[in-house]
């Protein structure tokens, strides 16, 4: 039976004048629609049970092709012949001088040639702080600058470097150099505060103490103190607010003791003058 086109239902004085009509929809339509349900349907199963794709899959794979083109993450193996260690020191040379110096001894940055490591002295402590700096102490997050592979070969001149100076061979463990140490404890040149103060302080307040990027240390002016116990107490703590480092667990309580008398010694020789 053919059904009326356009039949009005009324309703309209309950809806401002609008008409309803009780039309069939378009068979094109109706096929469209059909259409798409069968097509989900087939697209679902070969998606899920037959290709057996996921968008879990589709991450994975777009992030292992991001870590072939970007691998910041991927770690290379630290090796230590000739050719690496020497591109070691290219890279040390180009971006560490700054802070440890050229001959590795310290200047903003610590020592890199004797027995104390703060964050670990095995290959591995040494890359970790390398790659992801120690940034409460002003050191640089290295790892998104130089890459994996350049950090493994400063990482592994750095650890070269410390063995040479510490007499101990390669695979040499952190107990082992420390063990051979590069001076005893109690040795009187090992704690010269001159000594000391050269090493680590030159670079922010000069060879003549009167101040580069820290202040000047023999005039009269000490803004946190200047009594040995003053000196001694913002060796040790810092004053990081003003870029000055806490040596405290860098050098350790008989080097502060040491540096901070040669410091206290010289300002008050200036101040007879």
């Amino acid at each position: 039976m053919k059904r009326d086109k356009d039949q009005l239902l009324g309703h309209a004085e309950d809806n401002d004048g609008i008409q309803e009509y009780d039309n069939a929809l378009p068979d094109w339509w109706l096929g469209l629609f059909l259409f798409t349900v069968v097509w989900g349907i087939g697209y679902a199963v070969d998606y899920h049970l037959v290709s057996h794709r996921s968008q879990v899959k589709y991450y994975e794979a777009e992030m292992a092709a991001a870590q072939v083109q970007w691998p910041q993450n991927v770690k290379k193996e630290i090796v230590y012949d000739a050719a690496t260690v020497e591109a070691g020191k290219e890279i040390f040379t180009a971006n560490c001088v700054a802070c440890h110096g050229a001959d590795m001894k310290g200047g903003i940055g610590p020592n890199l040639l004797d027995a104390t490591w703060i964050h670990g002295g095995e290959p591995e402590d040494i890359r970790k702080v390398i790659t992801d700096g120690v940034p409460e102490k002003g050191m640089v997050t290295w790892g998104p600058v130089l890459g994996p592979d350049k950090i493994a070969k400063v990482t592994a001149y750095v650890v070269t470097r410390n063995r040479d100076a510490a007499g101990t061979p390669d695979g040499a463990t952190a107990p082992e150099v420390a063990a051979a140490g590069t001076a005893p404890a109690g040795d009187a040149a090992a704690l010269s505060g001159e000594a000391i103060f050269t090493q680590n302080c030159v670079a922010c307040h000069g060879a003549d103490m009167k101040g580069l990027i820290g202040p000047n240390l023999l005039d009269a002016e000490w803004i946190h103190g200047g009594t040995l116990a003053d000196i001694t107490r913002t060796i040790t703590e810092g004053v990081p607010e003003k870029g000055m480092v806490s040596w405290g667990p860098i050098l350790g309580e008989e080097k502060i003791k040491a540096v901070a008398s040669f410091v206290f010694e010289k300002s008050g020789q200036s101040a007879q003058q």
